[in-house]
Protein backbone atom coordinates (compact mmCIF):
# COMPACT_ATOMS: atom_id res chain seq x y z
CA UNK A 1 0.00 0.00 0.00
CA UNK A 2 2.86 2.35 0.81
CA UNK A 3 4.59 1.68 -2.51
CA UNK A 4 1.41 2.35 -4.43
CA UNK A 5 0.60 5.49 -2.44
CA UNK A 6 4.13 6.82 -2.91
CA UNK A 7 4.09 6.19 -6.64
CA UNK A 8 0.67 7.83 -6.98
CA UNK A 9 1.91 10.83 -5.02
CA UNK A 10 4.99 11.16 -7.24
CA UNK A 11 2.92 11.04 -10.42
CA UNK A 12 0.11 13.33 -9.23
CA UNK A 13 2.64 15.93 -8.07
CA UNK A 14 4.45 15.68 -11.41
CA UNK A 15 7.81 14.96 -9.80
CA UNK A 16 8.80 12.67 -12.67
CA UNK A 17 7.46 12.65 -16.23
CA UNK A 18 5.58 9.67 -17.62
CA UNK A 19 7.79 7.78 -20.04
CA UNK A 20 5.16 5.85 -21.99
CA UNK A 21 2.79 8.15 -23.84
CA UNK A 22 1.36 6.03 -26.65
CA UNK A 23 -1.87 4.20 -25.76
CA UNK A 24 -0.68 1.01 -27.46
CA UNK A 25 2.35 0.81 -25.18
CA UNK A 26 0.42 1.90 -22.08
CA UNK A 27 -2.34 -0.65 -22.42
CA UNK A 28 0.03 -3.31 -23.73
CA UNK A 29 2.08 -2.94 -20.54
CA UNK A 30 -1.10 -3.01 -18.46
CA UNK A 31 -2.33 -6.22 -20.10
CA UNK A 32 1.09 -7.84 -19.75
CA UNK A 33 1.33 -7.02 -16.04
CA UNK A 34 -2.31 -7.93 -15.39
CA UNK A 35 -1.97 -11.27 -17.17
CA UNK A 36 1.25 -12.12 -15.38
CA UNK A 37 -0.20 -11.15 -11.99
CA UNK A 38 -3.42 -13.12 -12.46
CA UNK A 39 -1.69 -16.22 -13.85
CA UNK A 40 0.67 -16.22 -10.90
CA UNK A 41 -2.20 -16.72 -8.42
CA UNK A 42 -2.99 -20.42 -9.07
CA UNK A 43 0.69 -21.28 -9.49
CA UNK A 44 1.64 -19.77 -6.14
CA UNK A 45 -1.33 -21.32 -4.35
CA UNK A 46 -0.38 -24.72 -5.77
CA UNK A 47 3.26 -24.25 -4.74
CA UNK A 48 2.40 -23.11 -1.21
CA UNK A 49 -0.05 -26.00 -0.75
CA UNK A 50 2.71 -28.41 -1.73
CA UNK A 51 5.14 -26.73 0.66
CA UNK A 52 2.57 -26.88 3.48
CA UNK A 53 2.17 -30.63 2.94
CA UNK A 54 5.80 -31.19 3.93
CA UNK A 55 6.41 -32.90 7.30
CA UNK A 56 9.26 -30.47 8.06
CA UNK A 57 8.37 -28.38 11.15
CA UNK A 58 10.03 -25.25 9.72
CA UNK A 59 7.86 -25.27 6.62
CA UNK A 60 5.11 -23.22 8.31
CA UNK A 61 7.46 -20.25 8.60
CA UNK A 62 8.54 -20.60 4.98
CA UNK A 63 4.93 -20.79 3.80
CA UNK A 64 3.98 -17.72 5.86
CA UNK A 65 6.89 -15.70 4.45
CA UNK A 66 6.14 -16.89 0.92
CA UNK A 67 2.48 -15.98 1.37
CA UNK A 68 3.37 -12.49 2.58
CA UNK A 69 5.60 -11.92 -0.43
CA UNK A 70 3.00 -13.38 -2.79
CA UNK A 71 0.26 -11.17 -1.36
CA UNK A 72 2.18 -7.92 -1.46
CA UNK A 73 3.91 -8.52 -4.79
CA UNK A 74 0.89 -7.22 -6.72
CA UNK A 75 2.01 -3.74 -5.67
CA UNK A 76 5.37 -4.43 -7.29
CA UNK A 77 3.54 -5.03 -10.58
CA UNK A 78 1.57 -1.80 -10.13
CA UNK A 79 4.62 0.32 -9.34
CA UNK A 80 6.27 0.32 -12.79
CA UNK A 81 2.94 0.79 -14.52
CA UNK A 82 2.08 3.86 -12.45
CA UNK A 83 5.56 5.36 -12.71
CA UNK A 84 5.92 4.75 -16.45
CA UNK A 85 2.42 5.69 -17.59
CA UNK A 86 0.76 7.88 -14.94
CA UNK A 87 -0.40 10.72 -17.21
CA UNK A 88 -4.14 10.53 -16.69
CA UNK A 89 -6.56 9.50 -13.99
CA UNK A 90 -7.50 6.48 -16.14
CA UNK A 91 -3.93 5.22 -16.11
CA UNK A 92 -3.57 5.87 -12.38
CA UNK A 93 -6.82 3.99 -11.78
CA UNK A 94 -5.52 1.09 -13.86
CA UNK A 95 -2.40 1.09 -11.67
CA UNK A 96 -4.60 0.96 -8.59
CA UNK A 97 -6.43 -1.99 -10.13
CA UNK A 98 -3.12 -3.82 -10.48
CA UNK A 99 -2.28 -3.03 -6.86
CA UNK A 100 -5.73 -4.15 -5.69
CA UNK A 101 -4.89 -7.65 -6.84
CA UNK A 102 -3.14 -7.88 -3.47
CA UNK A 103 -6.59 -8.23 -1.96
CA UNK A 104 -7.47 -10.99 -4.42
CA UNK A 105 -4.23 -12.76 -3.56
CA UNK A 106 -4.92 -12.43 0.16
CA UNK A 107 -8.43 -13.87 -0.22
CA UNK A 108 -7.16 -16.72 -2.39
CA UNK A 109 -4.58 -17.59 0.25
CA UNK A 110 -7.22 -17.52 3.00
CA UNK A 111 -9.54 -19.78 1.01
CA UNK A 112 -7.16 -22.27 -0.57
CA UNK A 113 -4.25 -22.64 1.84
CA UNK A 114 -4.63 -25.09 4.70
CA UNK A 115 -4.88 -23.59 8.15
CA UNK A 116 -3.82 -25.24 11.38
CA UNK A 117 -6.96 -25.19 13.50
CA UNK A 118 -6.24 -27.08 16.66
CA UNK A 119 -9.10 -28.06 18.95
Amino acid sequence: MLLTAASLFVMIQGLIPAVLQRPLFVWGLFLFLLTFSVLEIPLMIFAMRNMAASPNPRVRTVVLLTNAGYTFFAAVYALPFILLTGNSSTELTAGLLLASLSLVRFISAMVFLPNDKQS
